[in-house]
């Protein structure tokens, strides 16, 4: 089994990442305007592209090179800590079973 990935829409724009956290997120395929400093607001986040959650999670941009965006999460709503939650949970089983 590998590391779950997650899928995260900023804007009418769907991203995803194998690297991220209950605190944050490597966005892969950024091609936006965002800079170091900038916020956001990430508006769905699910373990599949087709199967998003509609959610509201405030965010920072830490850095943003070479199609990537390195974004903190200030504020995670119910339901996006439910969705990470459960991926987390896939994610430590995919750890422990090596």
């Amino acid at each position: 089994m590998r590391e779950p990935a997650i899928y995260v829409a900023v804007g009418d724009r769907t991203y995803d990442s194998v690297s991220w956290s209950m605190g944050g997120i490597l966005i892969n395929g950024y091609d936006g305007t965002l800079s170091a400093g900038s916020l956001l607001t990430i508006t769905a986040i699910g373990g599949e592209r087709d199967d998003l959650t509609d959610v509201e999670v405030r965010s920072r941009v830490v850095r943003g090179d070479s199609g990537q965006l390195v974004v903190s999460f200030l504020d995670i709503d119910e339901r996006a800590y439910n969705v990470l939650r459960s991926l987390m949970e896939r994610k430590m089983q995919v750890l422990r079973e090596g």
